[in-house]
């Protein structure tokens, strides 16, 4: 579902007003230095929801070349899903900035994903993050998750905070090297890494759509 199809209320605001009220440095940890570089040429507005938004069931969102414009996107306020979310950009670098707190059963963000949490993040089973050079993923706030998968060992994430949450490797990774990671194969169930891994973002997707555990007792 790209963001034009997500069925909530975005308000146009002029790009002059925009960068007053959402500084995207800042939110990005200073990782976005001008909104060129993440567009090409600078955006003529933001769209941004006003206030707390709440998700009932599985949220899918996510930019392809094309699909929808690309521009930032901003809750002002707090997103929970009641239920499991994914953020998939592809070849497009739209950025989704919630300036407040983010509540999911499961979060997955994958490839081109440029996301920026103002507040805390909480995540009741697993985080996972398989990010492309491109791809960015900030939470300024308190962190916490059942457990933490990082496959790619690419793109720019960061905790201002300390993440509280098992960490999940598949291999060696920068990310995780100098933690206390655990093979992934201890806590995923394995049905998740059977063959080629490049997959287990699917696998984990579809069974966290049909309610299935993902993680180990």
């Amino acid at each position: 579902m790209s963001f034009e199809q997500w069925s909530t209320r975005w308000e146009s605001v002029p790009l002059s007003e925009a960068v007053e009220r959402y500084d995207i440095c800042k939110a990005s940890d200073n990782h976005v230095e001008d909104l060129e570089g993440l567009f090409g040429d600078e955006p003529e507005c933001f769209f941004v929801h006003q206030g707390d938004l709440t998700v009932d069931g599985p949220l899918s969102i996510g930019n392809d070349p094309g699909l929808a414009q690309d521009t930032v996107y901003v809750i002002d306020g707090d997103l929970t899903v009641n239920g499991p979310m994914r953020f998939l950009n592809a070849d497009v670098y739209t950025p989704l900035y919630i300036t407040g707190s983010v509540t999911a059963q499961h979060l997955i963000c994958l490839m081109d994903s440029n996301l920026f949490i103002g507040g805390s993040l909480t995540v009741g089973g697993l985080l996972m993050t398989e990010l492309s050079d491109a791809g960015m993923f900030v939470v300024h706030g308190a962190a916490s998750a059942g457990a933490w998968l990082e496959t790619w060992d690419r793109g720019d994430v960061t905790f201002v905070d300390d993440l509280k949450a098992r960490r999940l490797r598949v291999s060696k990774s920068d990310y995780l090297e100098h933690s206390d990671a655990n093979d992934a194969a201890d806590i995923l169930l394995p049905e998740f890494l059977d063959g080629d891994t490049e997959d287990a973002s699917e696998k984990i997707w579809e069974a966290a759509l049909e309610g299935r555990p993902l993680l180990r007792p």
